[in-house]
């Protein structure tokens, strides 16, 4: 039988002795990375005119919003700001308190599903300028 030596056996753990070592240690992770920030959603633009016609259901003055009943039957609230015209009202949206049941056509804006009328027309006094 063969003797081995001290120096055959320091030579053969020193090159089997890493790569134990290495096959032992659990492998470096990546560098952590942040996930990609997501996509921003698309808003709704808020300068395109919109409009909807029906019949004024109600004002509330506290609430600063209008409520129309459209053909289909379907309730529709915008808000409403100092801003908003009202042809030929003297008391602005506040005097529309008075013509619920009257056909109205309001132009507004909808800004992340917020809508905001910016003009509220009197059917009556649109057919009169027509004619």
């Amino acid at each position: 039988m063969r003797k081995i030596t001290f120096p055959a056996l320091a030579a053969a753990a020193f090159f089997v002795a890493p790569a134990l070592a290495g096959a032992q240690s659990p492998s470096p992770s990546p560098a952590p990375t942040q996930a990609p920030a997501p996509a921003p959603m698309a808003e709704p633009k808020a300068d395109k005119a919109l409009t909807a016609k029906g019949e004024l259901v109600k004002v509330d003055a506290d609430a600063k919003t209008i409520t129309i009943k459209g053909a289909d039957g379907v309730e529709t609230e915008f808000a409403y700001t100092a801003a908003t015209d009202v042809p030929g009202g003297r008391d602005g949206v506040a005097g529309l308190a008075t013509k619920s049941g009257s056909k109205v056509t309001v132009h507004y804006t909808n800004d992340m599903g917020k809508k905001t009328a910016t003009k509220i027309e009197l059917a009556d006094k649109a057919d009169k300028k027509t004619s």
